[in-house]
């Protein structure tokens, strides 16, 4: 036993040591010899000067270690950017603050606190906004492109010209907010609340308005063509020269609705109630369609939907 114990000290690796680590030293050792024998016989047929192998190694690691000093300053500033960036959007989080042009895209705000900041042009496209709280926060000509979350809170929030295309935002609380010639196509704002909302011109064609209250909006102008809107409130809402073509308005509310010069052409109103609707004429409804559960006005007629 003690015989084996004296041979195992002479051998240049422990038993201990794992057969692959044995087999990539002799591999490395075995290429550096082959180099060592090829640059040397290379040298001396040509006249050159014979290679010191190990170093020339010891060159090339220090080379290597030369140019990582070199590059770690533009790595420590690149790292800085970013701390600066989840610095600055950590303080917009905790409410106020000003940041006209900043840019959270592809980031997680759930349920962060931006009541009344002011980020005029600043871009949240494709964010997370679970419940996040923008009330009365400045975001005039924001970009919400992509946005997506549950009942995110834009009470009062001045959103002129934004950019909700294709945002999925279910639930959203626009009530009072301020969103003259905005962009909302092609989203999903079903069961939002845009009570009181100021919606001049505002596109929301395409969108999914199933369920919304627009009650008492200032919409007219407004674009909802191809808009799905089953079931949506707009009592007293004026939607004077509003474009409703081709639009679902299956079981909508439009009591009090002020809907002169507004567009139905294609739409299909199935259990819509139009009697007490303002502005409403009968040409208004040609190339609309309804069923036997639709109200209209007395002496009004629809064509039956297919």
């Amino acid at each position: 036993m003690a015989q084996a114990d004296k041979s195992a000290e002479g051998r240049p690796f422990r038993e201990g040591t794992p057969p692959m680590i044995r087999m990539m030293l002799l591999i490395i050792l075995f290429m550096i010899m082959l180099f060592s024998l090829v640059a040397n016989v290379v040298g001396e047929r040509s006249g050159g000067r014979r290679i010191n192998v190990i170093d020339e190694f010891g060159r090339g690691v220090t080379n290597t270690f030369n140019s990582a000093d070199r590059i770690a300053p533009d790595l420590s500033g690149a790292i800085g950017k970013v701390d600066e960036g989840i610095g600055k959007l950590a303080r917009l989080g905790a409410g106020g603050g000003e940041a006209s042009g900043f840019t959270a895209a592809t980031m997680n705000i759930s349920n962060a606190n931006f009541t009344g900041v002011q980020a005029a042009k600043s871009v949240f496209a494709g964010v997370q906004i679970n419940k996040t709280q923008f009330v009365g926060a400045l975001l005039d000509d924001a970009s919400f492109e992509g946005a997506a979350g549950a009942a995110p809170n834009f009470t009062k929030a001045r959103l002129a010209n934004a950019n909700f295309t294709a945002a999925q935002v279910p639930g959203a609380d626009f009530s009072g907010a301020t969103l003259h010639s905005a962009a909302m196509r092609a989203g999903d704002f079903s069961g939002a609340n845009f009570a009181a909302a100021d919606l001049t011109a505002a596109s929301l064609s395409g969108s999914d308005l199933s369920k919304a209250v627009v009650t008492k909006a200032f919409a007219p102008g407004g674009l909802f063509v191809d808009t799905v809107a089953d079931g949506a409130d707009f009592t007293g809402a004026d939607l004077r020269a509003a474009k409703f073509t081709n639009a679902s308005l299956r079981d909508v509310k439009f009591a009090a609705a002020d809907l002169a010069g507004a567009e139905f052409t294609g739409a299909k109103l199935q259990g819509a109630d139009l009697t007490a609707a303002n502005g409403l004429t009968a040409e208004q409804l040609q190339g609309a369609c309804g069923d036997a559960s639709t109200k209209l006005p007395h002496g009004y007629g629809l064509t039956a939907c297919q």
